[in-house]
């Protein structure tokens, strides 16, 4: 059976970060693991909704289980994935110790070490004169999550980076369209592989469950579906804070590219040759095309639906020195010189 279900899970709740619009530099509400500001930890908060959630997916009843994990290569993003990943990890220890594989409700073949994927990473908007934090290497993330990352970092190849002068609204969609599609046909490639061997009844559903934030989230959301709104602020995909959409696929044709590399932000790094911007506008969507059949859920968690989020327009940061001076702040929830960044 192909892959055949996407999870899609925001950060919990975070600490926040500052940034100077006449300097482009960003400063910490509190030290981070990583070193970089806009990289914080999750609240005491956030860190009750990643049990939560965990609690959640580890369910008897939360089916098809998890088969690869996918996440941001930011710190509240594996943070918040933590508890999943380690629940259906001891899971799945006790079911191969059980030897029960015919009542197992976990792959035989799932592999839960997580892929730190940059192509789904956070957005920041675009700027011309300085470059925003990037997030920290594999191997200092294993550093701080050898639970759920593999030993060896080179055991997944990211599709691509982003860059790090920012990007535009569309630039962000044909951005987490390009590594959503790579992904699905890593997935769609290792599924086909494993069941060449497998009997007809050893064949189960699988499932994808990816980590990210806000803003990729929703442009997540329409590449799947190819659903994109006229109006980029339109709310159609819910992201709060660990909450979890899930989205069943229509088919498995695989998506054809029809859009050059320049749909992305300049900057971009393209980290594989067969790495392509898919044609998915206009209902395609990615993949074959899938469908959103539970939307923000937050029923699990015991605070319900928090911290919302959706696109108000363009984010700008060319107001620094070597911007006009009349140019002031584009991003539609502050317009001070100092920005706090609890945007995503």
């Amino acid at each position: 059976m192909p892959l055949d279900t996407i999870y899609l899970t925001r950060h919990g709740h975070r600490l926040n970060w500052t940034i100077d619009y006449n300097t482009g530099a960003y400063r910490a509400q509190f030290p981070t693991p990583t070193g970089n500001p806009a990289d914080p930890t999750l609240t005491s908060h956030g860190v009750r909704q990643s049990h939560e959630l965990a609690a959640h997916i580890a369910s008897p009843g939360f089916q098809p289980k998890p088969f690869r994990v996918y996440c941001s290569p930011f710190y509240r993003c594996l943070q918040t994935i933590q508890p999943t990943v380690e629940a259906l990890k001891a899971k799945q220890q006790q079911q191969q110790q059980q030897q029960h594989e015919e009542s197992s409700d976990i792959d035989a073949c799932a592999d839960f070490d997580v892929r730190v994927e940059n192509g789904i990473g956070e957005w920041f908007g675009p700027t011309s004169f300085f470059e925003h934090p990037s997030p920290a290497t594999p191997p200092t993330l294993h550093t701080h999550f050898p639970s759920i990352l593999p030993s060896d970092p080179s055991k997944h190849k990211p599709h691509l980076i982003p860059s790090p002068r920012g990007e535009t609204i569309a630039q962000l969609h044909n951005r987490l369209a390009t590594a959503l599609a790579g992904i699905i046909a890593d997935v769609d490639a290792e599924i086909a592989a494993l069941e060449e061997s497998q009997r007809p009844d050893q064949r189960t559903s699988k499932a994808l469950l990816i980590c990210s934030h806000a803003a990729p989230l929703i442009a997540m959301g329409r590449a799947l579906t190819g659903a994109m709104p006229d109006d980029s602020s339109t709310e159609d995909f819910f992201v709060f804070t660990a909450g979890l959409s899930t989205f069943r696929r229509r088919g498995n044709k695989v998506g054809t590219a029809g859009v050059g590399v320049e749909a992305l932000a300049p900057g971009t790094k393209i980290l594989r040759a067969e790495t392509k911007v898919p044609d998915w506008r206009g209902g395609k969507g990615v993949g074959g095309g899938w469908d959103c059949v539970k939307n923000g859920d937050c029923g699990f968690l015991s605070s319900g639906a928090e911290r919302g989020w959706h696109f108000n327009g363009e984010e700008s940061f060319d107001t620094g020195p070597m911007a006009p001076p009349s140019e002031v702040p584009t991003s539609p929830q502050d317009t001070s010189a100092e920005k706090v960044g609890h945007k995503l």
